[in-house]
């Protein structure tokens, strides 16, 4: 997953992102106009579709994001031990001094509170409270840029998580067709079913990503994973929330729980970030790519590594070729619990996606194939993480953009009714180049009858 910002937005580099691996562009709604969000969301589109693919489109809520304001020439340096303002008045941003967001900040902390600004990177220790400011010492510097997250403590008791901003992008969201919105600050399964009740009740809706960045959402984790169609393990805000010690192994937790309910899980926030001004990785980055393809994760987040980056489509193509590579490890079998737990026509869909999978693996198929109409069949193959390629075939260009989320998934376009589905997934399939012809397929689809459009057929056929 791609975040698009300056360095990206044109369609030369939208291209370029999408012919490096991009399956996914983020679009940052904290950030940029909706008519650039909308303009971009149609050139990555037209990118992906030049290059003979599907390519999702990612809204991201801004949330009730407390931020810094503008600063003079776009960063300044925060040098340890000096003294800094955070002011309720509007200012640009120097080396005493910046606004926020927050209009009464003052009335939020307290004397000896930390603030963190930047993603944690710079920490500043509340000492004095008057007329509104924040008066602050550095207690570990660095460099500040224009509008950036700032985190303080206690702040889930005063923000509703969703705004009227996030209102106002939710609405471009459903305008330009976005197949994913990204929810921030989610606390509990509450904030996830209020966004879904504001999106429209006719025509495509996007699936739900509940961001995990607070620590109210672990505590409520099971409910917030059932809630939403997906989550985003936010490392940045988590590492805040939590003792940074911590995150590596909330990270397993979170995806193993989202593999065991059968939820694609998007890991994010400073994996490549080297990358922003290198063209080279650390050691340490790659490492952690890899784990989180090893731990489960479905999609891996780029963030200013390609929203401003020195060369955002060399970070996709980096990150691409270390997960292709931790995808060779060998991984025990997952069978999510959520297959067992379903219920009447879900528990038969459930154990046809199992079987199929089973067979692909005794039989050594070339590829399990799922035409569908919702996205639910394959995103049901795609929990059991099979060992061959996933082919999803929909004539609906919504459900094929949701579908560029999932783990192992190759989603392509189909005639409506053009002929019979299964026929033409495999004419599909076999384009696409996924599978040769008179090669052994998995099938997986709905069939005739009083369950139509449920998932109850496997078949073993010839491409």
């Amino acid at each position: 997953m791609a975040t698009v910002g300056p360095a990206s937005s044109t369609a030369e580099a939208l291209r370029a992102l999408v012919e490096a691996g991009a399956d996914v562009v983020r679009l940052n709604a904290a950030h940029a106009t909706p008519a650039e969000h909308a303009a971009r969301a149609s050139l990555a589109r037209e990118a992906a579709a030049a290059a003979g693919r599907t390519v999702g489109v990612l809204v991201d809520l801004p949330g009730p994001k407390l931020r810094t304001g503008p600063v003079a020439g776009g960063e300044v340096e925060l040098e340890p031990g000096a003294a800094f303002v955070l002011t309720a008045d509007e200012v640009e941003g120097d080396a005493r001094q910046v606004g926020t967001t927050v209009p009464d900040l003052s009335s939020w902390v307290r004397v000896g509170d930390d603030v963190h600004l930047a993603d944690g990177e710079i920490v500043l220790r509340v000492e004095a409270l008057a007329a509104g400011d924040v008066h602050c010492r550095v207690m570990r510097g660095g460099v500040l840029r224009s509008r950036k997250g700032m985190h303080v403590p206690r702040a889930e008791a005063f923000v509703d998580p969703f705004t009227d901003a996030d209102a106002q992008a939710l609405a471009m969201a459903v305008r330009i067709k976005a197949d994913l919105v990204g929810l921030s600050f989610v606390r509990r399964p509450e904030d996830v079913e209020n966004v879904r009740a504001k999106l429209p009740r006719r025509g495509p809706r996007p699936l739900l990503v509940a961001k995990i960045e607070t620590s109210a959402a672990l505590d409520h984790l099971a409910g917030v994973v059932a809630a939403a169609d997906a989550v985003m393990v936010a490392r940045g805000d988590l590492g805040i929330q939590v003792p940074a010690r911590r995150v590596p192994l909330i990270q397993k937790e979170i995806i193993r729980f989202c593999n065991m309910a059968g939820k694609p899980v998007i890991t994010a926030t400073q994996m490549l970030e080297s990358m922003t001004r290198s063209p080279m990785p650390t050691r340490a980055e790659v490492n952690d790519v890899a784990n989180a393809v090893i731990d489960g994760s479905d999609a891996l987040m780029l963030s200013e590594e390609t929203a401003v980056g020195v060369d955002p489509a060399h970070a996709v193509r980096t990150m691409a070729e270390v997960a292709e590579a931790a995808e060779s490890w060998p991984r025990p079998r997952v069978t999510p619990a959520g297959a067992g737990a379903a219920t009447d026509d879900d528990r038969v869909a459930w154990a046809v996606a199992h079987a199929a999978v089973q067979a692909a693996e005794d039989l050594a198929v070339a590829a399990i194939v799922c035409p569908t109409q919702s996205g639910t069949t394959a995103r049901r193959v795609a929990a059991f993480r099979p060992s061959v390629p996933i082919v999803a075939t929909s004539p609906r260009p919504d459900v094929l953009g949701r579908l560029a989320l999932v783990w192992g998934v190759r989603p392509l376009r189909v005639a409506a009714q053009a002929e019979d589905p299964v026929r033409a997934a495999l004419r599909a399939a076999r384009d696409a180049g996924v599978v040769a012809r008179r090669d052994l397929v998995a099938v997986v689809s709905a069939s005739a009858g009083p369950r139509a459009g449920s998932t109850d057929v496997v078949r073993v056929l010839r491409a």
